[in-house]
């Protein structure tokens, strides 16, 4: 059993994540679905269907953590969404194509996203496995004002952590490609 605190961070975390997510893939539809069609994963038909649909299953994912109802089922969902964006990461990282747009959406609008990366492979696992932790059982017990100024702390935390570990993975691949262009 864990502390009710630890889903209610993750489930803020998360929905937060997934909301701004799925806004940056919506706001910039053209450039997402020219991600999406340089992962050579769906056929061309399929793609304007999907850059649609993944926004829209981010989003209604995120409101579901915000509800609070279902937690479990809301935490394998997301999950089970990280990890299939970490198996087409990994595919077209097997393939060597390592020099496409992540399409993660951070950056999306403003044309910032990644390259591809075993990171982003890492990355993505790891925050599907935090999103599982919320599916465990909970303690009862009421939160009190100390807990929820925890609380906020921690998701200001997770947001600089989360912010930090992204602009390294950007750092590591703009430095890879310079040191490229040397050899």
């Amino acid at each position: 059993m864990i502390d009710p605190l630890l889903i209610r961070a993750i489930a803020a975390a998360c929905a937060l994540l997934l909301l701004l997510a799925a806004w940056h893939k919506a706001a910039a539809r053209d450039s997402f679905t020219a991600a999406l069609a340089e992962y050579r994963l769906l056929p061309a038909v399929l793609l304007r269907p999907a850059s649609v649909l993944l926004p829209g299953i981010e989003a209604a994912l995120g409101l579901a953590w915000l509800a609070g109802r279902g937690t479990g089922v809301v935490a394998l969902l997301t999950a089970a969404l990280l990890t299939m964006y970490a198996a087409a990461i990994a595919i077209n990282l097997w393939r060597g194509r390592v020099h496409i747009s992540c399409g993660c959406g951070f950056g999306g609008a403003s044309g910032g996203d990644q390259p591809l990366s075993w990171w982003l492979v890492a990355r993505n696992l790891l925050l599907g496995t935090v999103a599982v932790v919320a599916s465990l059982p909970a303690t009862s017990r009421d939160l009190g004002p100390y807990d929820w100024l925890t609380l906020a702390l921690a998701l200001m935390a997770c947001g600089v952590l989360y912010s930090g570990a992204s602009q390294l993975m950007r750092n590591g691949a703009a430095i890879a490609s310079w040191r490229e262009q040397r050899d």
